[in-house]
């Protein structure tokens, strides 16, 4: 018997209206300056238009809020690391300089809730735990690639695909959030192509005599 795909409930349906409308209400203040030890949920719920009780049904604490956004900051992030492919279309260096481009476009516009991480990460290990997830993800993701290309004679044999994978990934999430705090947005396309000449050239394609 072929499945039935039915609708949600009323009752998810709302549930799942007040959760957007409290991540875009508690995205909006943090655009609009306000730091995330200041906001309380009193301030969240009113600029989300629903009621205390309502938010309290649906996060146990604003902490939990920041937790979603940055869950789905990685999801999307993640999303564009995963197009590029050391070979086919989109692939090769051009196209790993087009995705650390995407990144820092996107980290651009995500600016304050980085800021909220970096404020909230120095006493909440749940919040902690969720961006070190996020970069095990991607860490892993590299070695795998790694593994690939060198089964296919691609990437030198002796390049150890999860340790190459721990250096890229956290080197690429220091050089980021360095670029994205103090670096000038004019200079992103530029640290995007010395990002991927660094890894195109230094591990996907490093010349076997350098080993």
């Amino acid at each position: 018997m072929a499945s039935v795909t039915r609708p949600p409930s009323g009752r998810l349906k709302r549930r799942a209206e007040i959760e957007a409308a409290v991540l875009a209400a508690t995205e909006r203040l943090l655009a609009d300056g306000v730091g995330f030890t200041e906001l309380g949920v009193l301030r969240i719920v009113a600029e989300a238009g629903v009621a205390r009780s309502s938010f309290y049904m649906c996060f146990p604490d604003k902490v939990t809020v920041l937790v979603r956004l940055v869950g789905n900051m990685k999801d999307e992030l993640f999303g564009i690391a995963t197009s590029w492919q050391p070979t086919g279309p989109d692939g090769g260096l051009d196209g790993l300089a087009r995705v650390f481009a995407e990144q820092l476009a996107y980290y651009r516009l995500q600016a304050p809730v980085l800021t909220a991480i970096a404020e909230v990460s120095a006493y909440d290990p749940t919040l902690r735990e969720t961006t070190n997830r996020a970069l095990d993800r991607i860490t892993q993701h590299i070695a795998d690639v790694l593994t690939d290309e060198q089964r296919a004679g691609r990437t030198p044999a002796d390049i150890d695909p999860a340790v190459a994978g721990r250096v890229l990934a956290w080197g690429c999430e220091q050089v980021v959030a360095r670029q994205i705090s103090l670096g000038d947005p004019d200079d992103d396309t530029a640290v995007a192509w010395e990002m991927a000449r660094s890894q195109w050239y230094g591990t996907y394609r490093r010349p076997t005599e350098d080993r």
